[in-house]
């Protein structure tokens, strides 16, 4: 990695296979900080202002954090990341999610963009991170073949979590399409603490089986749509610029906000969904 962004052979990698690895992007100290603050917070020692306090072994990612905490929000549009972004999207990026993980998801395969049309991510290690403690498997190349969409499953949006079991079959089959016809290899991304994965949210992704059982994982998941992108159906959900702007169709704080501020606003987005870049 360089001052000015991703090194030639990552962002090759990126537009080849759909993800790469920007290595040592943030220090120990600044993964360590953020981890014992979430840990903090869970357990009830230091309060984050707007999160509920857990349960002991509640261990649930949190979903859209940055819109009620200043550190979380912080991380989503940190400086470091601004210019990794910019080289894979070829535009300047717009923050619209996080997700924090304490353990491994067993989450299905699935396409990021389906969920929200335009974007890409950063996967940020706040930990050693690998199949022991249940990393995501990405399967290369997918991010240059099918994109299921909202569209062509007849669901009102990605944001119609009702369909969920359709939605995974289909992507299943493509999945399966990109091995048989095109043998497109699923592969596990193992990281350092400080890494940042960047991956297309066309590329088919999940999260992999836990080797070490109860073990730790601490992931920062942020999404990005590229600044100029205009297929974006939610616009009561904010786009947050990395030098300040948020953009959103409503005169209301976006701090406090519903974690998922997902009405769909703009219906033709939705019945003509492509992939982006």
């Amino acid at each position: 990695m360089t001052e000015s962004g991703l090194t030639q052979d990552c962002l090759d990698h990126y537009r080849e296979h759909g993800f790469t690895v920007a290595r040592g992007v943030f220090s120990h100290e600044e993964c360590d900080g953020f981890v014992q603050r979430m840990v903090d917070w869970i357990s009830g020692e230091q309060p984050i202002e707007g999160m509920s306090v857990r349960k002991p072994d509640q261990w649930d990612r949190t979903l859209n954090q940055h819109l009620v905490d200043p550190v979380c929000k912080e991380w989503l549009l940190h400086p470091r990341l601004r210019p990794l972004l910019a080289d894979c999207m070829q535009d300047d990026p717009e923050g619209v999610q996080t997700m924090y993980f304490f353990k491994g998801s067993t989450q299905g395969r699935h396409q990021d963009q389906y969920y929200l049309p335009g974007c890409m991510s950063t996967w940020i290690a706040l930990m050693d991170v690998g199949q022991h403690n249940g990393t995501i498997w990405v399967q290369k190349g997918s991010h240059q073949k099918h994109l299921v969409t909202a569209r062509e499953l007849k669901h009102s949006s990605g944001q119609d979590f009702s369909n969920g079991e359709e939605y995974h079959v289909a992507l299943e089959r493509v999945f399966e399409e990109n091995t048989a016809e095109h043998g497109l290899e699923e592969v596990p991304v193992e990281v350092a603490k400080g890494d940042v994965v960047l991956f297309h949210g066309v590329l088919i992704h999940r999260g992999g089986p836990v080797g070490e059982s109860g073990s730790f994982r601490h992931v920062l998941a942020n999404h990005y749509v590229p600044q100029g992108f205009e297929g974006w159906p939610y616009g009561e959900w904010p786009r947050f610029g990395f030098d300040g702007d948020v953009s959103a169709d409503t005169s209301e704080r976006t701090e406090g906000w519903q974690g998922h501020p997902n009405r769909v606003t703009k219906p033709e987005a939705i019945d003509n969904q492509v992939a982006v870049y």
